[in-house]
């Protein structure tokens, strides 16, 4: 009884075998593992610009801080301009 040319090999190249799923998720696990590292990580920032920031009212603790609290003073910002264009229209 012979399984002719190459049939038993059909059976299991249909798909991705589960080893090579596996490997293609922890290497997608490891990248967004160092991204995340390096986004919660304590900047480099030299004490000039440390300062600078801190006066802004931007915490600079990691770079997470540093986008969240940079966008809500950006949203304050633009909240107090349009206040001041609504005031500057309403006295015309």
């Amino acid at each position: 009884m012979s399984l002719g040319k190459g049939r038993g090999m059909n059976k299991h190249k249909r798909g991705f075998m589960f080893i090579e799923l596996l490997l293609v998720v922890a290497i997608i696990m490891f990248v967004l593992f160092q991204l995340f590292k390096i986004y919660l990580k304590k900047p480099i920032i030299n004490e000039d610009a440390k300062e600078f920031i801190a006066e802004q009212g931007v915490d600079a603790t990691n770079y997470k801080t540093i986008t969240d609290t940079a966008k809500k003073k950006i949203q304050d910002l633009q909240t107090q301009y349009t206040e001041k264009l609504k005031q500057a229209e309403e006295m015309k």
